[in-house]
């Protein structure tokens, strides 16, 4: 496969990403404002932990193929926060920032409380937890569009050239 397929190949994984990420935030939109009206409703919170989940597990998935793609490696103790580190940063002659710095706070506190979700067996979910973490991810997925759309734009440049 030539460099612009790869390169090709690289931005339609990334649209189907990027598509993935804006319906889970949309989805996650319509539960957050739902399970809030009512403070007692457990499942509902659950509801809204699982989608900040899905929406975190897919933005990593989305850095890990530009990192992948772009640089071939990440340390293996500590990649999760390494790859939110290395999406906000231009490299020089290789690709340019993926996300703003200003998203970096944002999205590693939703890394965090994705890995207390994956890991919580015995521990209750707390409302008022959840309800913040969404509040934080709120303008995310429109920041995430922009982003992807700047990004897609790079890579179609880079197909061009290359040709």
């Amino acid at each position: 496969m030539s460099d612009p397929d790869r390169l090709r190949l690289l931005r339609a994984q990334l649209e189907d990403d990027a598509q993935f990420v804006q319906e889970n935030a949309a989805r996650h939109r319509e539960m957050f404002s739902r399970a809030f009206r009512s403070t007692d409703d457990e499942m509902a919170t659950m509801a809204v932990a699982y989608l900040l989940h899905n929406l975190y597990t897919a933005l990593e998935g989305y850095f890990f193929r530009v990192a992948k793609h772009f640089e071939n490696s990440l340390d293996d103790s500590s990649w999760h926060r390494e790859l939110l580190d290395r999406m906000k940063i231009a490299v020089p002659g290789i690709r340019p920032a993926v996300i703003t710095s200003d998203m970096v706070e944002p999205l590693d506190e939703l890394r965090r409380f994705r890995h207390l979700f994956r890991n919580m067996y015995k521990s209750k979910l707390k409302p008022e937890r959840v309800a913040e973490i969404s509040a934080s991810v709120g303008p995310l997925g429109e920041e995430f569009a922009a982003c992807h759309d700047r990004f897609t734009q790079w890579i179609d440049e880079l197909v061009e050239a290359e040709e």
